[in-house]
């Protein structure tokens, strides 16, 4: 009985020891759990906190996103219609230099016909003066030959009253012949 009791005391003692153990690792172990549970909320919170500002950066990712897209469809329309006004330029600038050479033309064509106006202006003016020269020179002619005529006549009509001829058959005479000449 002694042994078996000494055995039942050991082991009493073994497991006093063993239960000492046990509430010594216990302490120590809650003491690591409490730790390791501070731990683990603390990664929760950080990661809750991460999870959140993924979240967020996501959000923000997808508003930068349609803000390029829209601004890159922006842009394009914009060099679009930058290509269709360069379009519409470059048509308005040739038009212009077709108008200024057209302009150039129609000019050069404008002084040739005043250049031809004021010749045949030229010619006319010396044709008339040529004209008035002709007329001034028939006038003095004229005049010259009426003056003579006229003292013929008067010499011719004074030499027929002295002789007393009367000229008046002959006006009829010459007359006649001219009613004949013309049929009436």
């Amino acid at each position: 009985f002694y042994s078996s009791s000494s055995l039942s005391q050991q082991n009493q003692h073994q497991r006093k020891a063993f239960i000492w153990d046990l509430n010594f690792i216990k302490v120590f172990m809650e003491s690591e759990l409490g730790k390791a549970r501070a731990e683990i909320k603390e990664v929760k919170a950080e990661l809750e906190y991460e999870r959140k500002a993924r979240r967020r950066a996501e959000l923000l990712n997808k508003r930068l996103a349609k803000d390029v897209e829209e601004e890159r469809i922006g842009r394009e329309a914009e060099e679009m219609q930058n290509n269709q006004l360069l379009k519409e330029i470059s048509f308005a600038k040739s038009e212009m230099v077709r108008m200024k050479r057209d302009l150039k033309e129609e000019r050069q064509m404008y002084a040739l016909r005043e250049e031809r106006v004021q010749m045949k202006l030229m010619d006319a003016r010396l044709f008339f003066e040529e004209k008035i020269s002709e007329l001034e020179e028939g006038e003095k002619e004229r005049n010259r030959m009426m003056k003579r005529k006229v003292l013929e006549r008067a010499c011719s009509e004074n030499l027929q009253i002295k002789k007393g001829i009367n000229p008046i058959p002959r006006v009829m005479r010459a007359l006649r012949s001219k009613s004949e000449k013309w049929g009436s």
